[in-house]
């Protein structure tokens, strides 16, 4: 039983998973700590949402593929892991959009896709002069601050300041839902704090100097991930903690025995008695485990979740007839397209400069319209080659294709929901940390790799400063 108290588990091998158990065994040996931990992870192996694909190519990333050098920099935690040398950084301009059956691509400024100026929005080819009116009335005399408001959606934030069509055209596509969660029921503040900065004020009052532009503005050198892949980063992490990982261990249920210690059920019949728990499972899943774990109160709202897949192509040199100027292109949502986004690695990534093929991922499935995911693989590759066909005009099929799905990736929850979690949040992580239990994964506070990286830090050292409160007695 005392080896219990001092047994940390760790729920989920995802990247927030193993990078939670990167810290806590650093935390362990770094100051002697008596304690130990080990990660439950249900699949057979570890990785969640990231998976490489080795191609005579090169290395293609078919799940999360990249980080945003204009969002919460990583680069510090890759360092300390011996990593910098394996980065590599875009190429060549940024995405087109693909709308109205052509590529529109704008030299102008913008960031994920909207001009970071008044005027620039003024030259859109897709908005009507009505829009074009209204963004300017709205630039105008809509001078409230909102960004903060935990209240309305980041779509209701870009309406305010400049109109529904240059959220719905313009930014909803440029903002993969996997990597930021929904533009249309999330607030500014969990969604892309950046969109603040930039546009909470009208034109005339953003002073923004050249050099402020420049690192916000879409383009060359602004993403970057790793030469062979981002499985490099979940190697590099497993080098460390692999031995503590339990494959196939599917958590069923969290019972507290006592004050800071807790029964697990796993696969139905087998039992695990720790001191401190640790989840880093997506938000629908930690719905199912904590959602009544405090005095029947719904701590955590329960999620919708979503879909999405990747389709990789491979297409000889020669057979596309015609291409974005960008290194790809976004389709906004509610078009006659179910392709979300459309990446050519050849044109992104150095590592694919001098590719013999064609190497296209293309995204599929987003927020109420992710129902082609359950689709036969047959269908679906027939489906959306069809689509390049009408985009990029293929003159011959493919060389080699594959889908990859992720169902249920992308737990979404409603505006009143994020708001009641986000304003209670202070009490509720008491509520939890008081028995032991930390939780955090994707949806809950934010999406994407660069969350993952940062909730996984995050809760090891509350789970480390709570065993060592518990514990003080054998210090």
């Amino acid at each position: 039983m005392e080896r219990a108290k001092n047994r940390i588990a760790i729920i989920g091998s995802g990247i927030s998973g193993l990078v939670a158990a990167y810290e806590v065994n650093k935390y362990i040996q770094k100051e002697q700590l008596p304690f130990e931990f080990l990660v439950l992870e249900e699949r057979l192996s570890p990785g969640g949402t990231i998976k490489t694909v080795e191609t005579e190519d090169g290395y293609v990333d078919v799940g999360a593929s990249s980080f945003d050098l204009r969002h919460s920099d990583v680069r510090p935690f890759i360092e300390e892991l011996g990593l910098s040398d394996e980065l590599q950084y875009s190429i060549g301009e940024k995405m087109d959009r693909f709308s109205g059956h052509e590529f529109i691509h704008t030299e102008k400024p913008t960031y994920h896709g909207i001009p970071m100026q008044l005027k620039d929005i003024m030259h859109d080819k897709e908005l009507s002069l009505k829009d074009k009116l209204t963004v300017i009335v709205n630039s105008s005399f809509n001078n409230m601050r909102r960004g903060a408001d935990l209240c309305i959606s980041t779509a209701s934030f870009l309406d305010y300041r400049f109109c529904k069509e240059v959220s719905d055209l313009i930014a909803y596509p440029n903002y993969p839902e996997n990597i930021y969660g929904s533009i249309e029921i999330s607030p500014p503040e969990i969604f892309d704090t950046n969109l603040i900065t930039l546009f909470e004020y009208t034109d005339s009052k953003m002073k923004l100097d050249p050099e402020k532009i420049d690192f916000y503005t879409d383009g060359s050198g602004k993403e970057y991930t790793f030469k062979k892949g981002m499985s490099t980063l979940v190697k590099r992490l497993l080098r460390d903690v692999e031995g503590f990982i339990q494959t196939d261990k599917k958590l069923e249920k969290i019972t507290q025995i006592d004050k800071g210690n807790h029964l697990l059920t796993l696969n139905k019949q087998e039992e695990l008695r720790v001191g401190c728990v640790i989840s880093t499972l997506p938000l629908s899943e930690n719905y199912d485990l904590f959602s009544e774990q405090i005095d029947d109160q719904l701590l955590i709202p329960k999620p919708i979740s979503a879909s999405m897949g990747t389709v990789f192509f491979q297409f000889p040199k020669g057979v596309i007839g015609r291409y974005p100027v960008g290194h790809g292109f976004v389709i906004p949502k509610r078009s006659e397209f179910q392709i979300a986004k459309a990446t050519f690695l050849n044109r992104k990534w150095p590592s694919f400069e001098n590719a013999k093929y064609d190497n296209i991922v293309v995204d599929i499935g987003r927020r109420q319209e992710d129902t082609i995911i359950e689709l036969p693989d047959e269908v679906i590759l027939e489906f959306i080659e069809k689509e390049l066909q009408e985009i990029i005009n293929l003159k011959a099929s493919y060389h080699y294709a594959r889908v990859y799905r992720w169902p249920d990736v992308i737990p979404h929850m409603s505006v009143d929901d994020r708001q009641r979690l986000i304003k209670n949040r202070e009490t509720y992580n008491q509520l939890f940390a008081d028995k032991g239990l930390f939780i955090g994964g994707n949806g809950l506070r934010g999406y994407g790799l660069r969350n993952a990286i940062g909730e996984g830090k995050r809760l090891a050292a509350q789970a480390i400063a709570y065993m060592k409160d518990k514990n003080a007695t054998a210090f």
